[in-house]
């Protein structure tokens, strides 16, 4: 009688294991990886480590790892990100910064140094960092390109609003170009004439107005462009809000 007993609690303790185990399978965390070969996994918590000494690596739920090679996207308490494609040399992923029904958005960053600039007290150059970002865009959730003129002309080749804002964009950097070149060519011609004039002992040191020319063009162009709105992103905007309607 006893260890007829024992075996029946032993077959709950079974049973109730076996079900606590079904349910951890099949619950959906807040976050989640995307794999390579399509599976996901998900998390309540998930951390991408960069150890010093160690390989990077995704920790899920403080527990299971996962080598960022086997990940083409993934989603944690800082965002959405997708897999920028090898070859890039950027990061290996990227955040999603507009999410749309048909076209997002994503950046990730890039250093570089330029060992051009500043000594050490042993006179050795010491290399100066730049950190800049790099922006691409996805169609219908399909694989990242860069964000320019012409990855985007094919994207967004369906709608015509979208092509009216990449036009407008093209033609204004081809005015921007025509309008560095004028005004470098005018603070060049400015220099010249300055050195000239600087050759004559008499005349003092005088600078040619067509170095103030040249800064003052130079200065409205920047000045508009940094008011001016980014067409490109304009042009995904209009595309996936007509999409909506």
């Amino acid at each position: 009688m006893k260890r007829n007993f024992y075996f029946l609690l032993f077959c709950l303790l079974l049973s109730a294991t076996a079900s606590h185990a079904q349910i951890g399978e099949g619950r959906q965390g807040r976050f989640f990886l995307q794999l390579q070969n399509g599976q996901i996994v998900y998390a309540d918590k998930l951390q991408l480590k960069s150890p010093i000494f160690k390989s990077n690596h995704f920790l899920v739920n403080d527990t299971l790892k996962y080598n960022p090679s086997m990940v083409a996207a993934y989603q944690n308490e800082d965002g959405y990100f997708a897999r920028v494609e090898a070859g890039n040399s950027y990061d290996d992923f990227a955040k999603r910064i507009l999410d749309g029904p048909r076209i997002d958005k994503f950046y990730t960053s890039r250093t570089t140094y330029d060992y051009g600039y500043g000594y050490s007290p042993y006179g050795y150059g010491v290399p100066r960092s730049n950190r800049r970002r790099i922006y691409f865009f996805s169609k219908d959730e399909g694989p990242l390109y860069i964000m320019d003129y012409n990855n985007l002309q094919q994207a967004l080749a369906d709608n015509a609003a979208s092509m009216d804002i990449l036009n407008k964009y093209r033609r204004d950097k081809l005015i921007n170009t025509g309008v560095t070149i004028l005004g470098a060519g005018l603070l060049a011609a400015g220099a010249l004439v300055s050195i000239d004039n600087s050759n004559d002992p008499n005349a003092g040191v005088q600078v040619s107005p067509l170095m103030y020319a040249g800064v003052g063009v130079l200065g409205a162009q920047f000045v508009i462009n940094l008011f001016q709105k980014d067409k490109l992103t304009q042009a995904m905007e209009v595309y996936n809000y007509q999409i909506r309607q």
